[in-house]
């Protein structure tokens, strides 16, 4: 079936084109009765032409029978794998004219018709263009084409109907038959085979020859029309949508819009393009818009993995039901930058974030007040619960406890002067409440904290994660290991500096066998008894560093990182820890799949929830992401997408695509590019490819699509290139697609048999003729060789040993340059130049990422009052100590160096300016605590420091410390010990 695109929508274009992350967008629709409603969310990804399409008006879309999309544009016919276009113009395909491209028609021996607005029609088939119908339909305007059984090619051009017959003749078919002169719409046909003609003046039927009108349309202005599959049609008219059942029932759909286009898919579910300019989706008696920039156009499809295509103004639209979704700002939540989530006891769920915490009941998203008045609220980093009381622990405010309704019903300060981060939170049975906190863990109890630090064991200040296995045990993840807190209180430490092969731990789970899964930056570990099994890159995850473990109870653990969220079988970990197989298959859930943000948060906790309806719930930098694991169980056991030769190049030439190649001796390179047609996840299919008759095994290609061999020896090849969306199980044969083609690279003359044989006649001849010759000269000559290499070899033996020498004290000496050259010899730490180079470094990923970075000077006061009064060796102790505090402080994603004299250079990423300056001043405080009994006790240290953020006119390493070293003066003017921004 074919159709053309409304006048109107032929000629809108916009030149704005609206912003993507990683070359798409994600704009989601919400439908449902509340904010965790299981209610459909359809993810929208995007291309335009900043993403390669030669205009951004789509006119029509189809798919071929290899699997590639094909797209009619005002400038040009495009083919789409799902990563790339190519386009195919009159600038780069010699002799066809492919402006105006309005319909397409995919046919059933794999070729691709192209009816343009005024040039004809172009056929493409394996590589190759031809003109369709010569001269007859050289500038004729095409706005459909449907192929009958005989072979003839039905064309509908502006008011005309005519038939290409076989045989090249070109007839006026609707003329002959009394069709009358109104624009054609849409060509289809019915189960008999009969041919129906959508008009402006309703719905004929062409059967043997006779023209009649079809059913109850007379007098509707008709866009499309579709076989319902159930014995009826729906047809797409000016007033909206007549659904014409097969049991003679009629309805009327959307009375009133003109519907341009209008297709059905598996599920029951109608697909409109308005040309109001909108998207629509009718199922069960409800009408649901799908937000698409731009004026939607007549171009609308669904293919064969159910994914719907549509056109508009702005470019091309994939339109799925991702197996995630996401709650964020705009749905109610009071920041998009979310830390912990947890679910209460009577069902509600709790939302922490960096504005405060959010509560989810019903079909609202309430906001919580933890700091009264109108100020900023606190930042919530933890969360726990017990019974229907929620506790909340905070940035800098310490540990809330609220009722069920969200009612502030007690603070908990921990002690200091300024409050450490609260990341994370247990509360017990009895009511006891675990706080872990930036300073150590607290217990609190009956009123009364008692306070666990490095002191009582613990590997590591900073707590980031607190849990209770089935034993009993408590569970203490810190930034320098983990410990386990026995029911005597007592700490037993795996630290990172000794045997633990991780240094940040984030999460626990505990099994009833009493194995334990921890959450790490070296990635996952199980611990058995005394022994930790590691899962990491190696094995096949795409990150290190997991921040969460969920079990879903079905076999899978769930893990949260900052490149999405991992699904692991139960079962690929015991076989990967047994050698029975080298790999886990991981299933990755991210942006592509409906996830607000593929960054997940972590060093909060929990990081991760599943609610009691069995819905994941994880923090995003972007949002709360919502995974439906049923949804991505079905996404995992997806078939085998279509693999396709894209292009073949031999020296640089392209070929034409065919399954066969006889390429000539000189041949010294070929290049074949590949796409697995899988448009539901591109950026998750991996290949990999073997030549046979070279290749001894395959070749792991990862998301590369090219394979090329250089210099093959004459003979037979064959290539087959596979191709498997995530999760990686190349034995699932069912999941792996393949395609091949074969290369016969023809032997030079000298490899001909005849030459081969009399050459071989020849050098015998010759070789027997030197053998006798140079037998008797080697006889001579070996007498003296052998005295002589008894002489060299041992003063050769002497030399070699004195050359290794040599070579070791080099290394060893360049090894020692290259340290002292990037590091400061009294402090350890790195030097000017080392940060420098960190500092450009971070601007440049700063500009790709577009996360924020802050600089900051820190100078100490009166140093040199230090060293006139106590000495220069009491100065160098003041660095020292300055330098090491600074380091123990600082954590991951943050970097100092000594920049010069007493001033050090501070980076920061990842935060906002205000966080920097909370996290400066603490650090300025603990400076200035920090004493040096053994050398005088009447040394006292202030600092003065001076942050810039990176902004407009700070983006380079010049503006950014200038700008921060304007600040420093200033905090020395103003009476130095101070921080200023």
């Amino acid at each position: 079936m074919s159709r053309s695109p409304s006048n109107a929508g032929a000629r809108r274009s916009r030149a704005l084109w609206l912003a993507r992350t990683l070359g798409c967008c994600l704009l989601l629709l919400i439908v449902g009765a509340g904010p965790l409603a299981a209610a459909t969310r359809h993810t929208v990804a995007g291309w335009g032409m900043e993403q390669g399409l030669p205009h951004n008006l789509v006119q029509s879309v189809a798919q071929g029978s290899d699997g590639f999309i094909w797209l009619g544009t005002w400038e040009g016919a495009v083919r789409f794998n799902g990563r790339s276009f190519t386009v195919f113009d009159r600038q780069n395909t010699p002799g066809v004219e492919l402006s105006g491209v309005q319909s397409i028609l995919a046919e059933a021996d794999g070729a691709m018709l192209f009816g343009t607005m005024s040039d004809g029609i172009y056929r493409y088939h394996r590589g190759r263009w031809e003109a369709v119908g010569g001269e007859a339909t050289r500038h004729l305007p095409v706005s459909a084409m449907l192929r009958d059984s005989s072979g003839a090619l039905w064309i509908a051009s502006a008011e005309r109907l005519l038939r290409l017959m076989t045989s090249g003749q070109l007839i006026d078919a609707g003329a002959e038959m009394g069709l009358p002169r109104v624009p054609i719409t849409a060509l289809s046909s019915d189960r008999d085979g009969a041919l129906l003609v959508a008009t402006e003046h309703g719905v004929h039927r062409v059967w043997k020859g006779r023209l009649a009108p079809w059913k109850a349309t007379a007098g509707w202005v008709v866009r499309d029309l579709v076989d319902d599959t159930q014995g009826g049609w729906i047809v797409a008219a000016d007033d909206g949508i007549h659904w014409l059942h097969g049991d003679g029932r009629q309805e009327h759909l959307l009375a009133g819009e003109r519907v341009d286009s209008v297709r059905r898919d598996a599920n029951g579910a109608l697909w409109m393009s308005l040309s109001a300019g909108r998207l629509e989706r009718y199922v069960d008696g409800h009408s649901e818009r799908i937000v698409i920039p731009g004026q939607v156009s007549p171009a609308l499809m669904i293919d064969r993995e159910g994914l719907v295509w549509a056109g508009s103004t702005d470019g091309l639209f994939r339109v799925d039901e991702g197996a995630a979704r996401g709650l964020t700002h705009a749905d109610g939540l009071g920041s998009d930058y979310v830390r912990a989530v947890i679910q209460s006891d009577d069902g509600v769920v709790w939302v922490g974030h960096s504005e405060g915490l959010n509560r989810l009941q019903g079909e609202r998203a309430v906001p919580v007040r933890l700091v009264s008045g109108s100020g900023r609220d606190a930042s919530v980093l933890a969360l726990a619960s017990h019974g229907d009381e929620v506790w909340a622990g905070t940035y800098n405010r310490g540990v809330y406890r609220l009722d069920g309704s969200g009612r502030v019903r007690q603070q908990i300060i921990l002690p200091g002067a300024l409050q450490p981060l609260v990341r994370a939170l247990r509360v017990d049975d009895d009511g006891t409440v675990w706080i872990g906190s930036s300073d150590g863990v607290y217990r609190y109890r009956d009123g009364e904290l008692r306070h666990y630090g490095e002191e009582e064991g613990l590997p590591g200040l900073a707590v980031l994660s607190l849990y209770r296995d089935p034993a009993g045990v408590l569970w203490i993840g810190c930034n320098g290991g983990m410990a386990a807190m026995g029911a005597d209180g007592r700490l037993q430490a795996w630290s990172a500096d000794g045997d633990f092969p991780a240094r940040y731990v984030f999460d626990f789970l505990g099994d009833a066998n009493g194995d334990l899964w921890i959450a790490t930056d070296h990635g996952l570990l199980r611990k058995r008894g005394l022994d930790f099994t590691v899962f990491d890159h190696r094995n096949g995850l795409p990150r290190d560093k997991l921040f969460r473990i969920i079990d879903d109870g079905n076999g899978h653990l769930w893990l949260s990182s900052n490149q999405g969220v991992f699904r692991l079988e139960r079962s690929d970990l015991v076989a990967v820890a047994a050698a029975a197989r080298s790999h886990l298959a991981v299933h990755v859930v991210d942006h592509n799949d409906g996830m607000p943000s593929s960054q997940g948060n972590g060093a909060s906790s929990p990081a991760g929830w599943m609610t009691r309806e069995g819905l994941l719930l994880f923090p995003t930098a972007g949002g709360l992401a919502l995974i439906d694991p049923a949804r991505a169980d079905g996404y995992v056991r997806q078939r085998k997408a279509p693999m396709a030769i894209e292009s073949v190049e031999v020296d640089g030439t392209p070929q034409s695509v065919r399954v066969a190649y006889d390429l000539p001796a000189e041949v010294e390179r070929i290049a074949v590019a590949y796409a697995g047609l899988g448009f539901r996840a591109p950026d998750k299919m991996r290949y990999r490819y073997r030549m046979e008759g070279f290749d001894a095994d395959w070749v792991d290609a990862g998301s590369r699509t090219e394979a090329v061999y250089t210099n093959l020896q004459p003979g037979r090849y064959r290539l087959r290139v596979q191709s498997i969306a995530l999760p990686l199980d190349w034995d699932n044969r069912e999941r792996v697609g393949e395609t091949s083609i074969t290369f016969d690279i023809a032997a030079p003359y000298w490899q001909r048999p005849w030459v081969l044989l009399l050459a071989a006649a020849t050098m015998v001849g010759l070789l027997l003729l030197l053998i006798s010759w140079r037998t008797a000269s080697y006889r001579r000559r070996q007498r003296l060789l052998n005295t002589e290499i008894g002489a060299r070899t041992q003063e050769l033996r002497e030399k070699n040993h004195a050359l290794e020498q040599a070579g070791v004290e080099r290394d060893n000496l360049m090894q020692r340059l290259e340290y002292m050259a990037m590091h400061d010899a009294l402090t350890g730490l790195p030097n000017r130049r080392a940060g420098d180079a960190h500092l450009q470094q971070m601007l440049g990923e700063a500009a790709r990422t577009g996360t924020s970075l802050n600089v900051a000077l820190l100078d100490i006061d009166h140093f040199k009052h230090v060293n006139d009064r106590f000495g220069h060796e009491a100065g160098d102790r003041v660095l020292r100590e300055v330098a090491g505090l600074l380091q123990l402080q600082l954590g991951a994603g943050q970097y100092v160096s000594r920049y010069g004299g007493e001033e050090f250079l501070i980076v920061l990423c990842g935060m906002s300016l205000d966080k920097a300056v909370m996290l400066l001043q603490e650090l300025r405080m603990r400076l200035a605590r920090l004493r040096l009994e053994e050398v005088d006790p009447d040394i006292a240290i202030s600092v003065s420091i001076g942050v810039a953020a990176l902004g407009q006119d700070q983006d380079t390493i010049r503006t950014l410390l200038a700008a921060a070293d304007r600040h420093l003066y200033r905090a020395k003017r103003e009476g130095r010990n101070r921080v200023l921004s």
